[in-house]
This record gives structure tokens, C-alpha cells and sequence, in this order.
């Protein structure tokens, strides 16, 4: 009887002007249903925020105090990194926060919101796997360039050079890891988000039907 009340609502939206009695019935049901996801989509997003400082916080200082300072700009890449995807957190924050604001165009803006979650979604997919090689290739660059000496001694000691060391190997090496990277990161992104927004989806298609 609930969601029969609700789909005559939703629908009703369609039919200028909208009773704001209805509006507030609608959230009221909506919020209901979308409490849950969103809920538990904010605290996975505070969740990998705090991951990200308490794990990206300590390499950056360690490059910044460590070498006599000539590997700092590997601290910078961490920072810039880490700069990106809290960027990244708090904009998805706050379309989750919008999300359950009651003074909002209930049925447009749950329709155009989880679209754009969606996109959000799969962008944090190709960006968390793409950061992998371009954080290695960087890092690997500036080694290269700011321990030139050191590198050409450990070369000139080492004949030959062990198979483990080559550059080559390591590049190699990257192209099965960034497909495994990427297949894992789709599981993970999928359980803390997409398996939400899913609900989400399902909520509104059901209000749509018939």
C-alpha cells in the first residue's frame, strides 16, 4: 500500500505544480529506501581518506628526509597523488551529502545524482588503476635522474647487471600487474560503491514502473 502511495506520488511530480505536501511525502519514503547506500557509501569514502593519509603521509616524509633530499620530488608525486583522490573523495562527498537534502527537486535530482555517481564511480576504476604504472614510471624517472651517479656505480660494480635490475624487466613486469590491478580494484570498488548504487538504481526503477 506504501509503495503503491509512493509511485502515484513520484509520478505525480510530472504535474505541475507539485503539492510541496507531496514533496515532503516523497522524501520522507525516498530517504527511507536510499538512507542505507548512501549512508554506508559516506563512511566508506571517510574510510579511504583516512587510508590514504595514514599510508601516503609517512612515504612522503620519508623521501622528503631521507637521500640528503635529492629523491623530494618523490614526496611531492605522493602528495599530488593523495591531493587527487581526496579531491576526488570530497566532491563525491558532497553529491552523496546532496543526495539527502530535503530542500532539493526530489525525482530530477535522485535521477541526474546517481547518474553522475555512476560516472564517478567508474572514473575512480580506470583512475585507481591507471595511478599505479604512472606512479611507478614517475618515481622510476626520478630515481634515474636524481641518483644518476649512485645508479651508474651499482651498474659499473654489477657485471653483469642482475636480471631483477633491469629497467626493462620492471616494465615488463608492469603490464600483468596493471591488469591484475585493475580486475581487484573493480571488486573493490564494486563492494564498497557499486553494489550500492545499485540499490539506489533499483529504488528508482521501481518507483518508475507501472
Amino acid at each position: 500500500m506504501e509503495l503503491e502511495s509512493l509511485k502515484y506520488i513520484w509520478h505525480s511530480l510530472d504535474v505541475p505544480p507539485a503539492k510541496e505536501e507531496d514533496n515532503r511525502a516523497l522524501l520522507a519514503l525516498v530517504e527511507r529506501g536510499a538512507r542505507g547506500p548512501v549512508d554506508r557509501m559516506r563512511r566508506n569514502l571517510i574510510g579511504e581518506a583516512v587510508t590514504i593519509l595514514v599510508a601516503y603521509i609517512p612515504v612522503a616524509v620519508l623521501f622528503l628526509l631521507e637521500f640528503d633530499g635529492r629523491l623530494a620530488a618523490i614526496s611531492w608525486l605522493f602528495i599530488g597523488v593523495a591531493a587527487f583522490f581526496l579531491a576526488y573523495y570530497y566532491r563525491k562527498y558532497r553529491l552523496l551529502s546532496k543526495m539527502q537534502c530535503p530542500a532539493c527537486e526530489v525525482r530530477s535530482n535522485l535521477v541526474r545524482q546517481v547518474a553522475i555517481l555512476k560516472r564517478y564511480t567508474r572514473f575512480y576504476v580506470i583512475a585507481g588503476t591507471a595511478m599505479i604504472p604512472i606512479t611507478w614510471l614517475f618515481a622510476y624517472g626520478i630515481v634515474r635522474w636524481r641518483l644518476a651517479a649512485d645508479v651508474a656505480e651499482l651498474y659499473r660494480r654489477a657485471h653483469p647487471v642482475p636480471w631483477w635490475a633491469s629497467p626493462v624487466f620492471w616494465l615488463i613486469m608492469l603490464i600483468p600487474l596493471t591488469v591484475g590491478i585493475y580486475f581487484a580494484n573493480a571488486w573493490y570498488v564494486d563492494r564498497l560503491y557499486g553494489r550500492h548504487i545499485k540499490k539506489l538504481h533499483d529504488l528508482l526503477l521501481e518507483m518508475e514502473a507501472e
